[in-house]
């Protein structure tokens, strides 16, 4: 393992600890290590009820975003990718609507599941949708253009739905929509968790045929690479992971496309077994920084998760797009 690797893992338990032991109403750090009575029992409450379950998700989000993130990257040999950008997560967005809003297509009893579900067809829909787009269309540009009028028919689509939808679920589904770390009680980490650690080591299962893809298609079917059966994993694996986070955090822009590009800067390989570590440590620590930084502000201003990680992305956006330019 990388030395860069130590000092990551290093940095995000420093920042999780950081995240345990920020205080609440002006109490000290760490004052729900004894929990007792009174106002120690408030504050383990509060730890077991809100604040673990917000960093976990967290943690989840900036994992399973940055990890999508980098495989379809790969998978369409383009910087610009991302689970946001391509419409995965509009995909997500829309399904998920219909689940809520609409006649209830995927809704069980089991509502996480239902809705989990629910978000992970829309992102494989989508994926699939843009698979065939992208081999018609070589131009990277174009097909970022194509993700985002996908974002924009979908937010059409859900406006209609919105229209007509009952207000409390109207309610819910607009606060749903501004993404926010909040959606989650600690009853629901242990499904949340199992399918998060099985999608993000099931990433590290085709590392070969992702280090093959980078020297294109063509090259990888010389080396005995099957790329439909790949990208197919590469595309379940997404939605998977896409879909969980979609369905308890809303939709979150932007991680899985600024996290990616910062490991490949600072790692200097095309090796996916390590650029896929790198990118766990440094999206979960992204996540709890931007997480950390809602906290501070709260006294403030009410930042939504979403808000935030596009405000930090867009710029990125605008640099590789430059940077693409330059080099066309």
């Amino acid at each position: 393992m990388r030395k860069l690797h130590w000092w990551l893992i290093i940095g995000l338990i420093a920042t999780t600890i950081i995240a345990l032991g920020i205080p609440h109403d002006g109490k000290a750090w760490f004052s729900w290590l004894s929990p007792v009575s009174g106002q120690e029992q408030i504050e383990y409450d509060l730890l077991t009820e809100f604040r673990l379950p917000r960093i976990v998700m967290a943690l989840v989000a900036g994992i399973g975003l940055s990890i999508s993130g980098l495989l379809l990257q790969t998978l369409f040999n383009n910087p610009l990718a991302g689970p946001s950008i391509l419409g995965l997560t509009s995909g997500a967005h829309l399904f998920v609507a219909i689940s809520v809003l609409g006649a209830g297509i995927f809704s069980t009893a089991l509502t996480d599941i239902g809705i989990t579900t629910a978000a992970a067809i829309g992102c494989l829909s989508f994926g699939l949708l843009i698979l065939a787009i992208a081999s018609k269309v070589r131009s990277r540009v174009s097909l970022l253009l194509i993700g985002m009028m996908l974002g924009t028919f979908v937010s059409a689509l859900t406006g209609i739905l919105l229209s007509k939808s009952d207000p409390n679920a109207l309610k819910a589904f607009t606060l749903w929509s501004y993404g926010s770390l909040l959606q989650v009680g600690f009853s629901q980490l242990p499904l949340i968790l199992i399918i998060a650690l099985l999608g993000s080591l099931a990433a590290f299962f085709i590392v070969k045929p992702l280090d093959a893809m980078v020297l294109g298609d063509r090259q990888a079917k010389v080396l005995g690479v099957d790329i439909r059966r790949t990208q197919w994993k590469i595309l379940l694996i997404v939605s998977v992971l896409t879909g969980l986070i979609t369905a308890f955090c809303g939709p979150i822009a932007f991680v899985g496309l600024i996290v990616p590009n910062l490991v490949k800067i600072f790692y200097k390989t095309a090796r996916h077994r390590e650029l896929l570590i790198g990118s766990a440590l440094v999206g979960g620590i992204f996540m709890l920084l931007c997480d950390l930084l809602i906290i501070l502000l709260e006294p403030y201003i009410l930042l939504p998760i979403n808000s935030l990680t596009s405000v930090a992305g867009a710029p990125v956006v605008i640099l590789l797009l430059l940077n693409n330019r330059q080099r066309a």
